[in-house]
């Protein structure tokens, strides 16, 4: 690998552009043929010189935010915090950001405390390296709270399920040995919380030292793409393109009040990795059958599959080959030397990589394999008892068996059967009112 310049383009289109960034596989499900076929092409000229546009997708945790907001004061919290509507989710000292990841998880408190700490410490390190005229917000994860330990000649950190081993001879190894904390940028956001890409101009201003802001890191070594691979899935493409795009019209499915089948498509996808990537669009029916999905509208998505039986299963088949391709790609990436060594669960390998592209970049990720192995990690921090919340980098999170997400950003109402956020949400806002009563 190697470290891109960060003074070569006004800006960086770095791998944490969140939803914005798809898996290959899953462009068909949005773009219908148009992003099969842009899929199988990028993957293919990966071999012609386009390996130089694909960088390494980090696995940062947790994820964090920090900036100055409209007063000029310096801000660190994380998503849930800054979002938050029931109190104060964007501290300005060391001490109020003590005080409010300590109150995140009362069930563990001793462990709730050690989390809080540290992020209180990132406070003045991130403040001193945060410029002072610069008005908004970095997103970005963080890789370590501290400098990593050296291991036989390695910088070793593991800051959520992926292990990095870095060469401390290298050019990066030698930032992060000369760094306390280090994290990768994802996205700048205005103090109104609108996203846009970090420029340049921003990162360059930081100081150096303290914090490294890790710069894309890049494939030097072009991979082997398997032709009779490539060519099966163009073919797919051809015989099954116009029918896909026939099942995935939007006017239609929009007007038979089913405009997220793509979305439910995707999410079938991700479930199937936690049973296994066989036989995909088979169980399909099945696992609707198990979703939130209403009944009546399983029944219409039953009725309207049927008519386009020919469609989907091309596209499952389309889905599968450019799996096939990708994963390829990414053990070849995965083997080659490099001064970074990633491994999960103890395999070779990442989170990923995600290849720049002008039409939208997208992610190579072994769902087979990092993702399954964050899912499970997932599923571990899980309360046992269903309908409980659970706990993610020292945030309380909605029942998996609802939406999953922050507790604050849960907008389920009082008779929801998965979650009590609404109550939960409902006592924080008043413990908040009765706080700014009392002066506190």
């Amino acid at each position: 690998m190697k470290v891109q310049e960060l003074f070569e383009n006004k800006q960086i289109i770095t791998e944490g552009a969140e939803a914005r960034i798809q898996h290959a596989e899953d462009l068909v499900f949005w773009e219908g043929a148009a992003g099969a076929r842009r899929a199988v092409e990028a993957l293919k000229s990966l071999e012609e010189g386009r390996h130089q546009d694909v960088t390494i997708k980090w696995d940062g945790s947790p994820a964090i935010i920090f900036g100055r907001n409209e007063e000029g004061k310096f801000v660190l919290t994380d998503k849930s915090g800054f979002g938050a509507k029931g109190y104060d989710g964007r501290p300005t000292s060391a001490a109020a950001v003590n005080k409010m990841f300590s109150k995140r998880n009362p069930n563990n408190p001793e462990s709730q405390k050690v989390f809080a700490g540290k992020m209180s410490a990132l406070y003045d390190l991130y403040q001193r390296s945060f410029p002072k005229h610069v008005i908004g917000y970095l997103k970005g994860d963080l890789l370590y709270f501290d400098t990593p330990t050296n291991e036989n000649g390695n910088y070793v950190f593991t800051p959520n399920i992926v292990t990095y081993e870095v060469d401390a001879e290298s050019e990066i190894g030698q930032q992060i040995g000369a760094s306390t904390s280090g994290v990768v940028v994802h996205r700048f956001m205005t103090p109104d919380g609108k996203d846009t890409a970090v420029d340049n101009t921003i990162l360059n201003q930081m100081n150096s030292g303290e914090v490294l802001y890790f710069p894309p890191v890049t494939v030097e070594r072009a991979p082997n793409v398997n032709d009779s691979h490539a060519r099966e899935a163009n073919n797919l493409v051809q015989k099954y393109g116009a029918q896909i795009d026939d099942m995935l019209n939007v006017e239609r499915i929009t007007r038979l009040k089913m405009k997220d089948l793509p979305m439910i498509f995707y999410t079938y996808l991700n479930k199937k990795v936690d049973t296994g990537l066989t036989n995909l669009g088979a169980d399909f029916m099945q696992w609707l059958a198990t979703s939130k999905v209403s009944p009546a509208k399983q029944a219409r998505i039953q009725e309207y599959l049927n008519t386009h039986i020919n469609g989907f299963n091309g596209m499952w088949q389309i889905v599968a080959g450019i799996m096939q391709i990708k994963n390829d790609i990414i053990k070849q990436f995965d083997s080659h030397d490099s001064a970074i060594k990633a491994t999960t669960a103890g395999s070779k390998g990442g989170e990923g990589y995600v290849l720049d592209h002008s039409e939208g970049a997208i992610k190579l990720v072994d769902r087979s394999g990092f993702t399954a192995a964050n899912r499970a990690v997932q599923r571990e921090s899980t309360a046992l008892d269903e309908g409980k919340t659970w706990m993610k980098d020292g945030v309380e999170m909605c029942s998996k068996e609802c939406c999953g997400q922050p507790v604050t950003e849960c907008k389920c109402g009082p008779n929801c059967k998965h979650c009590d956020c609404y109550k939960k949400n409902k006592i924080n806002e008043e413990l908040s009112s009765i706080q700014k009563l009392s002066g506190l």
